[in-house]
């Protein structure tokens, strides 16, 4: 295996240098690529081509065409006519020889085609639920790269570990016996236990093994929500349990597509009408042409045709393998790593934001910027002329020119000493805040300012007041007191008369409680209410 793997990254380095260590991103590992812009490139094309094994029954069929067009010159005059060559010019002969063999033929086709299809989609949505659980795994973790660092590293990179294993085991598995080994992130990172029942469960138990790392990323997932290092609640991380089993059934679908060929009867039915028309078709083009080289020509035509579309719908039927149009495992095991790869970034955790010195907050500004955009876009005037804008200063220091590519009348914004100016007069969300801060200093300095003229008015009006003689001013202080004491003794007569009532109800109570001391029945008739102009009253 690592013979195959070094061997492998030698090839991916001569076919792309860039290809980094440990990965492979090379051309010959992604599917066919070609242009139909020009009709002559894919007609010559030869990697992935079925026309090399289409010609294998075309090319017999053109030379019998042209044997038996010379048979009256190569064997005797009346060849043709003795064998009854002549007589097939009937064009029921052809709906005979074509009415079965096409119908099969566009039937096998057509389902090479959708099991083709089909096995992509499921490839994508397997690699899609499966990266969907680690990022949500890698996500809800986030907590405990604060409580728990150490444990959370841990438990991140043995999950990323354990997925690329799972995803390559399972290409692999789709791939069958001739598929070569897919690399994957590191697993000699995990410890020496989990490699050693990993080997013990493939080899001595003859376990499956995406089913066995599946069982282990589930045990990793549920150790860490005990530990803390997933605290989030059950309902929630159900979900990542939930899209782990979603990419097991897609990867049971690939294989039930991988395990199932197209039914033998078809293919026997095919073959035998395939053989049959390369005799047939010869015999009938030399009735209505007597050119060899036309003979040749219509008769290799329909065979190769009809051959080259047996071959395409053995070629799609199973689309994983290692033939030139099947689907790129390795490449689909490239991209998982990358994508895996990109959970263990130190700025995985990274939380996004939105810089308010250039933000857009109008919701109408932010649709006209939009329409410049496309409009720019649509007319080629894309980063030139007033719509790249610098920034020549942030904060009041020099910094590197920026060039904002946008379109006409929109740019990114100066900035300078501090300050925002929106970009083509679109207001952004610090002019917004800035607006907001100046209305609340100008409401408060309206209300500072009414304070201010209502002490300036009354103090006005105390200056206009004539000034009083000393014989006035205690003529105004006695008219105070007298108006005092007059509230002093309406309270003090108020208080005589509740001290009044409250004396006369215990002296009613008495009246009652002491014959009920001695047994005897009393009736007392007393008035239900009393109260007083200070509002106490009492009621019996």
């Amino acid at each position: 295996w690592l013979k195959n793997l070094a061997r492998r990254r030698v090839l991916a380095k001569l076919v792309n240098p860039k290809s980094r260590d440990g990965f492979i991103y090379a051309s010959w590992l992604q599917m066919i690529e070609y242009s139909e812009d020009w009709l002559f490139k894919p007609i010559f094309a030869l990697n992935g081509s079925v026309a090399p094994r289409a010609c294998f029954y075309a090319v017999p069929t053109s030379i019998l065409a042209i044997i038996l067009s010379l048979g009256d010159i190569l064997f005797w005059p009346t060849f043709r006519e003795d064998l009854g060559i002549l007589q097939a010019d009937k064009s029921q002969l052809w709906v005979a020889s074509f009415g079965v063999l096409l119908p099969i033929l566009m039937f096998r086709t057509n389902r090479a085609m959708a099991r083709f299809w089909e096995g992509t989609g499921l490839l994508h949505q397997m690699r899609g639920e499966w990266f969907d659980s680690v990022s949500c795994c890698v996500t809800f973790s986030r907590a405990g790269m604060v409580s728990k660092r150490e444990e959370t590293l841990i438990f991140r990179h043995t999950l990323v570990r354990l997925m690329s294993l799972c995803h390559g085991s399972a290409l692999k598995e789709i791939g069958g016996d001739d598929a070569e080994d897919i690399e994957t992130i590191d697993p000699f990172g995990l410890d020496t236990m989990t490699l050693q029942h990993l080997k013990d469960c493939s080899e001595v138990y003859n376990f499956n093994r995406v089913e066995v790392v599946l069982h282990m990323i589930q045990l990793v997932i549920t150790q860490g929500l005990d530990d803390g290092i997933l605290p989030i609640p059950p309902p929630i991380l159900s979900r990542v349990y939930q899209t782990l089993s979603r990419g097991f059934v897609n990867l049971l679908n690939a294989k039930k597509i991988a395990d199932t060929r197209f039914p033998f009867p078809f293919s026997q039915l095919i073959a035998f009408l395939l053989f049959i028309n390369c005799f047939s078709i010869p015999i009938m083009v030399t009735c209505l042409f007597e050119s060899p080289p036309m003979c040749a020509i219509f008769s290799f035509v329909p065979v190769f045709g009809m051959a080259a579309l047996n071959f395409i719908g053995v070629e799609l039927e199973n689309p994983f393998g290692q033939d030139a149009n099947d689907l790129p495992l390795d490449h689909f095991q490239a991209e998982m790593n990358n994508c895996l790869l990109m959970l263990l970034h130190p700025s995985a955790d990274m939380l996004a934001g939105s810089d308010l010195r250039k933000c857009l907050v109008d919701i109408d500004d932010i649709r006209h910027s939009a329409r410049d955009k496309h409009n720019a876009l649509a007319s080629g005037n894309f980063g030139h002329g007033d719509a790249a804008h610098k920034v020549d200063k942030v904060h009041g220091h020099d910094s590197e020119d920026v060039e904002f590519s946008t379109g006409k009348g929109v740019d990114g914004g100066h900035i300078e000493n501090g300050h925002s100016e929106s970009r083509s007069g679109f207001k952004t969300v610090a002019d917004f805040l800035a607006e907001e801060k100046a209305k609340e200093l100008r409401k408060r300095a309206d209300i500072e300012a009414a304070e201010e003229e209502a002490k300036s008015k009354k103090a006005a009006e105390e200056k206009q007041r004539p000034a009083q003689s000393p014989a006035q001013s205690l003529e105004a202080l006695v008219h105070s007191l007298a108006k005092i004491k007059e509230t002093v003794q309406m309270q003090a007569k108020e208080v005589a008369q509740s001290t009044q009532v409250v004396s006369d109800f215990s002296r009613q109570v008495q009246l009652v409680v002491e014959p009920m001391r001695s047994g005897r029945e009393v009736l007392v008739m007393t008035p239900r209410n009393f109260s007083t102009k200070s509002g106490v009253g009492f009621s019996t």
